[in-house]
């Protein structure tokens, strides 16, 4: 089991803790907008995605929901939450892929994208976030 998606399984969203204790449950602990925007992500640029990859021996666990006393990332981050994903785009520049976010914020922000990380902060990297923000505009953060 595992999928969440056509292209995603739920291991790829959540820490190893997590899937342990909950399994498939462990959907529980993402919005699934972000669900949606990652497969919307992976069919425009028709390349994989990378979020967590702990479950095929990578080394990232991290960059979806986070626990709540993990000391990765800020208090109070979007990850704690469940509203947040750190991730790649296999063979594109994270810069690259955050100015597509930017341009893209309109269909995105259909599907709940609200927020970005600065990419001047995250160039190896894209941080997006469904937070509720009552803004029409992307958010962009800093970390």
């Amino acid at each position: 089991m595992g999928s969440i998606s056509k292209h995603f399984k739920i291991q790829e969203f959540v820490p190893p803790s997590i899937y342990a204790q909950y399994g498939d449950k462990s959907r529980w602990f993402i919005n699934p907008k972000l669900v949606d925007i990652a497969e919307f992500i992976r069919e425009e640029f028709e390349l994989p995605v990378t979020i967590n990859n702990w479950h095929i021996g990578g080394k990232f666990q991290e960059r979806g929901y986070r626990v709540p006393t993990t000391t990765t990332g800020a208090r109070y981050s979007q990850h704690k939450f469940g509203n947040a994903i750190d991730f790649n785009v296999q063979g594109i520049p994270s810069p690259e892929v955050s100015e597509w976010v930017i341009a893209s914020f309109a269909t995105l922000n259909g599907l709940g994208l609200t927020t970005i990380e600065n990419p001047s902060d995250t160039p190896t990297w894209t941080h997006i976030d469904v937070r509720w923000t009552g803004m029409d505009e992307l958010l962009v953060v800093n970390p």
